[in-house]
């Protein structure tokens, strides 16, 4: 079985459209999958192939590591492919580097037959996740596809091609996703991806960083302080984050880098830029802030999302996209209309200048903790490893 996974996909025009497009049905030929070994010995050889990997810092690798803890402490045999030079073994579990100086396809091919996985799960199908569907669908192994990014116009036609034509399943973590696959006649169930609360936790606050961020000593009295955290690129809204300019009392912070980064420093003159984090110290930024905001339309994973809500911190989001599900509007932060040009920054300065907004902090916190990543990868495994079907009518 293969499970891929992906967390962004650029639109050359710097966004993500969507508009009407061709469909398609498949009827795929008859395929003998391997009998299911594993369901007599108990544990699964399990092959995870993935474009980033830790030690980055990105969507991805959150889910993939989270995925690769749960089943390595279940005690299944885990095998990770990744593009190299990194790391050549993860909590013992081996680690093959494909190198890119030779082509990916003949590399992921061999990786695969030496490790003769009975599930291959795929972490953002690009250069090497899509030569690993490519070829586990000739090797006769049943795949899955976890789609945890949108699929724009502009790249329908060949991610039809190259990822659902050559899964079994598809699963994506965004109830709007499903609807947006359904229009390319791909049907998809949902995967709710889940939190490290005890990585991302209040108790990690820091108030003297808070204060510095706040400018505690200036004359004018501490400020509120808003946070974002995520990549610099137009497709998640960053320029959006001008608007914070109307919004008194406040400091903005900025977490991540990316190319909107200077065009940030220019029209937000105020704001704290710090570029990226490490996990380590990300847990404690986080939990630093007042308030997290995200203008990101068309979120699916929205892990920082839930990562801020577990640590405590209010967010303010559009009501859009994966965010309208994982903010609790007036419970666990505040919803705004993505339409409106003034929503943004009313629906911030309604948290920023709420005395109460610990509430929404504490509430957030445990909704959070309804739903960590055991629960999540154990429902995964539970439900599409286990048995996945042809997801193309």
């Amino acid at each position: 079985m293969t499970l891929a996974t992906e967390c962004e996909v650029s639109d050359p025009a710097g966004g993500v459209r969507f508009g009407p497009v061709a469909t398609f049905t498949r009827h795929p030929p008859a395929r003998h999958h391997r009998a299911t070994a594993w369901a007599h010995r108990g544990v699964m050889r399990i092959a995870l192939v993935t474009e980033s990997f830790y030690p980055a810092v990105d969507g991805t690798t959150t889910t993939m590591k989270a995925v690769a803890d749960r089943l390595i402490d279940l005690g299944h045999q885990v095998h990770l492919i990744a593009p190299g030079p990194g790391l050549s073994t993860y909590r013992g579990a081996p680690v093959t580097r494909i190198s890119p100086l030779a082509k990916p396809g003949s590399q992921v091919r061999g990786a695969l037959a030496d490790i003769d996985p009975d599930i291959v799960h795929v972490a953002s199908p690009g250069r090497v996740g899509r030569k690993a569907l490519k070829h586990a669908r000739r090797m006769d192994l049943r795949t899955l596809v976890v789609q945890q990014s949108p699929v724009s116009d502009v790249t329908a036609d060949v991610w039809r091609t190259q990822v659902a034509e050559r899964a079994d399943e598809v699963v994506v973590t965004a109830s709007w996703m499903v609807d947006r696959l359904a229009r390319l006649d791909v049907a998809a169930h949902l995967w709710v991806p889940g939190v490290d609360a005890a990585a991302f936790t209040p108790a990690l606050r820091d108030p003297w960083l808070h204060d510095r961020w706040a400018q505690a000593r200036s004359p004018h009295g501490p400020r509120v302080v808003v946070g974002y955290v995520g990549s610099l690129h137009k497709r998640h809204g960053v320029r959006r984050l001008a608007d914070l300019n109307a919004v008194r009392g406040i400091r903005p912070v900025v977490i991540g880098d990316g190319p909107q980064r200077g065009w940030l420093e220019d029209r937000l003159p105020g704001a704290k830029l710090l570029g990226p984090l490490a996990t380590g110290d990300l847990t404690v930024a986080l939990a630093s802030l007042d308030v997290l905001v995200h203008p990101g339309e068309w979120e699916t994973c929205c892990h920082i999302l839930r990562e801020a809500a577990a640590s405590g911190v209010p967010v303010v989001a559009p009501r859009s996209g994966g965010a309208a599900e994982v903010v609790h509007n007036l419970e666990t932060g505040v919803l705004y209309q993505p339409t409106d040009p003034e929503g943004l920054p009313r629906a911030v300065d309604a948290v920023a200048s709420d005395c109460r907004r610990e509430l929404l902090g504490r509430r957030a916190r445990e909704v959070a903790l309804e739903r960590d990543w055991t629960t999540a990868v154990d429902e995964l495994f539970a439900r599409h490893y286990q048995g996945a079907h042809h997801h193309v009518a």
